[in-house]
């Protein structure tokens, strides 16, 4: 397992389709200066008009006394000429820009500019990890937007402020609702597998995730690229085996709800019913918080999550794009699907043994409790169990 979404075929490369690049489109240019390379090529497809895509390292100042400098690859398709709404891509944790770069050329090519990045401290990028600081990686998401404003092909809502929606899986879902809270700028959101609030999500009434916790550290490559106060935040709870109150005060404030009073954009809200990391209820969190703000919210419950299983990849991607057209290009006639969906396993499939799945659907989202209910207990007495992530 690791905390990126979840491979292995069942995310990504099962379901790629063959992909053919045409050698004459694909000349690469490099320049060089000011502590940035940017790299230039044009990527032509099956499915689709050529996709452009540009690299480039962009300077954030410094942190900790280091550089930090955000990798970056820009997409667009079509006329160079027409103005487009932008969409930012976050990529899970310990991967990198190049996990999601299968989706960003889908989403060029559906008209489209995007822009994904390694956030700081994996791929190329820089800096230390800050598990989603936001003067750290959020601020960084907002110079991003910056970015995005400048250039020519984006559609501006007016000047400084492009027409932005944002998406992500784990940890670039937490960074999309946090962009959204801090920076009003963001126009829409489709955070996927992802956590309301760390402290919760790793810490269940005061219990510590410690396979999971440690996950994290080794997946974001050791201590050393960690700040320091998460470092020493680890050290104490892995040692007395519980939370203390400086720990669950240092991920709460880094965590979407720490700024839900002010997420007040479009939500499609995707959410595994197969994890222990980041449970249901993290999802029922941020959706009763954002209603509650006033903005259209969709809730999808998938059938995989960190712990495996089918992420139904197309179908959610494609349910990703439908959201955009409709809150990034005010395409009112586009079905952004129902307002909560739940797959279920539809039984085996006898040609090949795999699991079919079936989406059950309603024009509202109950969450997960829907008043309290009694049930009379007889006999000795028993008890009852709900690990983590029982599904």
């Amino acid at each position: 397992m690791d905390l990126r979404r979840p491979r292995a075929g069942a995310w990504k490369a099962a379901l790629r389709r063959p992909r053919r690049l045409f050698a004459a489109a694909a000349g690469v240019v490099l320049l060089v200066g000011a502590g940035t390379w940017t790299g230039v090529s044009a990527l032509a497809s099956d499915d689709g008009p050529g996709v452009r895509r540009s690299d480039q390292r962009l300077d954030m100042g410094t942190a900790d006394g280091r550089d930090v400098r955000i990798d970056t690859s820009y997409f667009t398709a079509g006329d160079p000429g027409d103005k487009r709404p932008a969409v930012l891509i976050g990529h899970g944790f310990g991967g990198s820009k190049d996990d999601v770069r299968d989706q960003a050329e889908k989403l060029a090519r559906k008209g489209y500019a995007v822009m994904t990045w390694s956030a700081r401290g994996f791929g190329r990028s820089t800096g230390r990890i800050g598990l989603n600081d936001p003067k750290g990686e959020v601020a960084d998401v907002s110079r991003l937007i910056d970015w995005l404003a400048k250039r020519p092909e984006v559609r501006l809502d007016k000047a400084g402020d492009p027409r932005v929606g944002v998406t992500g899986a784990s940890y670039g879902g937490a960074v999309s609702l946090l962009a959204a809270g801090y920076d009003q700028r963001v126009d829409a959101i489709a955070p996927m597998i992802t956590y309301w609030n760390l402290a919760d999500a790793l810490f269940p009434r005061g219990v510590f995730k410690k396979l999971w916790a440690g996950m994290f550290l080794s997946a974001g490559g050791g201590c050393d690229r960690f700040e320091k106060r998460l470092c020493e935040m680890y050290d104490r709870v892995a040692v007395s085996g519980k939370p203390d109150a400086e720990a669950r005060e240092l991920l709460s404030g880094r965590s979407p709800a720490a700024v839900g009073d002010r997420i007040k954009v479009p939500a499609l809200i995707v959410q595994g019913q197969t994890d222990s990391l980041f449970t249901l209820d993290q999802a029922d969190a941020m959706a009763r918080a954002i209603r509650d703000n006033h903005a259209p919210v969709s809730v999808d419950w998938i059938a995989g999550g960190h712990d495996g299983g089918d992420m139904e990849t197309d179908r959610v991607e494609g349910r990703v794009g439908t959201w955009f057209d409709r809150y990034l290009k005010d395409d009112k006639g586009v079905d952004t699907g129902p307002a909560f969906r739940v797959t279920r396993t539809g039984g085996i499939d006898s040609t090949d043994g795999a699991a079919t799945l079936r989406g059950a659907s309603g024009d509202r989202y109950p969450g997960l409790a829907s008043g309290v209910r009694k049930i009379p207990l007889a006999g000795r007495p028993q008890t009852f169990d709900n690990p983590a992530g029982a599904s």
